[in-house]
């Protein structure tokens, strides 16, 4: 782990390959340190080298970080393109569990998290709690309902 090097907060570390996919080509060639993300949604800050030498803000990079964003859409799964509002409308239509909300917006089970998602990892751990959240808003009890990982 390292920290953020303008927030300080501890950031977890990101394939460099998932960063070249995300950050805007006038921001290359990334070196070979390693990199990590910063997930403070209060701090300009995406990604910055080992070294703190690069950092990398919100203008130098070309995904929409969900965690950073403010506005829609907010980004919930990357490898299938489903946003917050996806999931809204889906709930709003009638889907009433976690298992009707995956069969009308298709969300999960891509397999390519790793160069989707800016963090680079599973966005099931984002849309699982954004999912079951909306769901109980909404009256539909918890959605949580035999969930399976998708990834």
């Amino acid at each position: 782990m390292a920290s953020c090097p303008d927030c300080r907060k501890e950031s977890i570390e990101v394939d460099r390959a998932t960063v070249g996919n995300h950050v805007k080509e006038e921001c290359w060639p990334m070196g070979r340190e390693k990199f990590f993300i910063c997930e403070n949604p209060g701090c300009e800050v995406i990604y910055f080298s080992e070294s703190g030498v690069k950092v990398l803000k919100r203008k130098d990079v070309k995904t929409r970080v969900t965690f950073k964003e403010k506005e829609a859409p907010r980004p919930l799964c990357y490898c299938k393109q489903v946003t917050e509002e996806d999931v809204l409308r889906a709930i709003g239509e009638g889907a009433r569990t976690f298992e009707e909300v995956i069969g009308v917006t298709g969300i999960g089970g891509g397999g390519n998290c790793r160069l989707t998602n800016p963090a680079g990892r599973c966005c099931s751990r984002n849309y699982r709690s954004f999912i079951q959240r909306a769901l109980k808003k909404k009256g539909s009890g918890d959605g949580s309902s035999g969930f399976i990982a998708l990834h």
